[in-house]
C-alpha cells in the first residue's frame, strides 16, 4: 500500500467531489508510483506536470473537435444552400407545368368549340349540297321530258309536212289531217295547239 504525500490526499479528495476529476484522480493514483522514482522532482510537481500534460492532449482534443464541428456545420449549410436552390428550381419548374397544362386545357377547350362549330358548318354544307342534288335531279329529269318532247314535236312536223305534201291537200283537208295526227302521233297535240294559237292570233 503506496502512502501518499498530505498534498496529493488534499488535491484527491478535491478531484472526488468533481464530474470530471475521477478520470484525473486515476491516472494520477497510475501515475504516482512511477513519479516518485522520476528524480528529484517532488511529487507535487510531477503531478502538476502530469496534469498539465492532460490538460493539453485535453485541449487538442477540443480543438481537433471544434475543427470537425466546424467542417460539419459548414458542410451543413453548404447541403441547406444547394438543396433550398433545387427546391426553388423545383418549385418554378412546377409552376411552369402549372401553366403548361392549364394553357394545354384552355387550347383543347377551345378547339373543341372550333371542332363542333366545324362540324355543324359540314352539316350545313352537307344539306346544301344534297339540297342542290335533289333540285339539280330534278332539273334534269325536267330536262329529258322537255327534249324528249320537242324531239318528238320536231318528228310529228316533219311528219305532218310530209303527209301534207305527199296527198296535196287543202287547208281544212290539213288541218282535218292534223287533228287526227295530234290524237295518235306523239308530240303531235302540242304541234296542232301551237298552231291553234298562232290561227287565233291572227
Amino acid at each position: 500500500r503506496l502512502d501518499y504525500p498530505a498534498p496529493m490526499q488534499t488535491m484527491a479528495a478535491t478531484l472526488r467531489r468533481q464530474p470530471s476529476g475521477l478520470a484525473l484522480l486515476l491516472v494520477a493514483a497510475v501515475a504516482w508510483p512511477c513519479l516518485l522514482t522520476a528524480g528529484q522532482s517532488t511529487p507535487t510537481q510531477k503531478v502538476l506536470g502530469m496534469m498539465a500534460d492532460l490538460r493539453a492532449k485535453g485541449q487538442k482534443m477540443m480543438d481537433e473537435e471544434k475543427k470537425t464541428f466546424d467542417a460539419y456545420t459548414e458542410w451543413v449549410d453548404d447541403e441547406t444552400k444547394r438543396l433550398g436552390y433545387q427546391i426553388e428550381d423545383g418549385a418554378s419548374k412546377i409552376d411552369e407545368l402549372v401553366a403548361f397544362i392549364s394553357k394545354a386545357e384552355q387550347d383543347a377547350v377551345d378547339l373543341g368549340h372550333e371542332v363542333a362549330k366545324l362540324d355543324k358548318e359540314i352539316t350545313s354544307l352537307e344539306t346544301q349540297r344534297a339540297d342542290a342534288k335533289t333540285i339539280r335531279d330534278e332539273q334534269h329529269a325536267e330536262y329529258l321530258k322537255v327534249s324528249k318532247d320537242y324531239g318528238e314535236s320536231v318528228d310529228a312536223l316533219k311528219r305532218a309536212i310530209d303527209t301534207l305534201e305527199a296527198q296535196g291537200s287543202d287547208r281544212p283537208a290539213a288541218e282535218t289531217l292534223l287533228q287526227q295526227m295530234s290524237e295518235t302521233v306523239p308530240g303531235m297535240s302540242r304541234v296542232y295547239a301551237t298552231l291553234l294559237q298562232q290561227e287565233t292570233a291572227r
